[in-house]
């Protein structure tokens, strides 16, 4: 059952004290344990704002149950502009339907903030493989249903999605092999053991520029501007393609829209600078711009998507 902010939570509407915002330090939750790519995420966006609003703001990493128990904290707080987070779709649209009482719906308990920084995956296959593209891979995937095996570093997650979304728009059959984690998958890849994956750009880049793994395409709608060389889904055949990767800022619902849209504002011009372009590169990521209205209308676009996927790979709630 999705827990329910009590009537003490309710937005503050008084015009003076959005005006006075932020006139403390402010907390910005990270669902994941320190270390991670989330994280790096979380304390970049808490660079950005406290340099922007004049205010510390101080990172509080809640991690466990795949991002549910710092999610459902925030939903919970009250939205006064004090208590924000760092969101993803694996936090807000893959965990509640992939945990049975999450505490939260990952759209509408939320306020739509701004986004961060985007990345892509690579879809990659091992070089001993006999293809050199995705019409290659779907033709063998056609001739021999089940038999390719693709990794993924765990049941529910992104890149788990992204070859469920593959099969969705190819109509092609292939065997999913879970691991605990992106490396043992990635080092059965190049062993021969599994046949393919979707992973991270930053997390593969490194095998296929040195032809440990062979790539055949970028997940993302465009060519990614870090590696222009690999073609998109698109440009070989697989149309609506779209499952974006995104770190972006959120927090609980009611947060006053003046609020909301300083620190829309706040982010934005950061991410324009060449410095900050710099330092999301360095990770493998680019910016990623957008009003609230804009955010708020991907999420709720990918919700169903992320619904649609889950349905289609049969995946029941824990």
């Amino acid at each position: 059952m999705i827990l329910r902010r009590s009537l003490l939570a309710t937005p503050l509407a008084a015009p003076a004290f959005a005006q006075a915002w932020p006139s403390r330090s402010i907390r910005l939750v990270v669902p994941f344990p320190p270390g991670g790519a989330s994280d790096i995420a979380g304390r970049m966006q808490a660079d950005v704002l406290a340099a922007g609003l004049g205010q510390p703001v101080v990172v509080d990493n809640r991690g466990g149950a795949g991002g549910t128990v710092g999610t459902a904290h925030v939903a919970q707080s009250v939205p006064d502009g004090y208590t924000i987070m760092m969101a993803s779709p694996s936090s807000h649209l893959g965990a509640p339907l992939l945990f049975r009482s999450p505490g939260y719906e990952g759209v509408d308990d939320f306020t739509a903030i701004a986004t961060f920084a985007h990345g892509t995956s690579l879809l990659c296959v091992n070089p001993r493989l006999p293809i050199n593209s995705v019409q290659d891979l779907i033709a063998l995937a056609r001739r021999e249903p089940g038999r390719l095996n693709f990794g993924s570093a765990g049941a529910g997650g992104s890149n788990h999605m992204l070859a469920a979304l593959f099969m969705q728009r190819t109509g092609v059959q292939m065997t999913h092999v879970p691991y605990r984690g992106a490396a043992p998958a990635l080092a059965d890849l190049m062993a021969g053991n599994i046949q393919l994956v979707f992973d991270t750009f930053s997390g593969i880049i490194g095998a296929a520029r040195t032809g440990q793994v062979r790539a055949l395409a970028v997940t993302s709608e465009t060519r990614w501007p870090l590696a222009p060389e690999f073609p998109t889904l698109a440009e070989q055949g697989v149309a609506g393609f779209s499952l974006p990767s995104f770190s972006a800022v959120m927090g609980p619902r009611g947060i006053p829209d003046a609020i909301v849209q300083r620190m829309n504002q706040v982010i934005n011009d950061a991410l324009g600078t060449p410095a900050m372009v710099q330092r999301l590169a360095t990770n493998g990521n680019a910016p990623f711009a957008s009003s609230p209205a804009e955010f708020a209308a991907l999420m709720r676009a990918q919700r169903t998507v992320w619904q649609d996927l889950v349905r289609a790979t049969g995946l029941q709630p824990e």
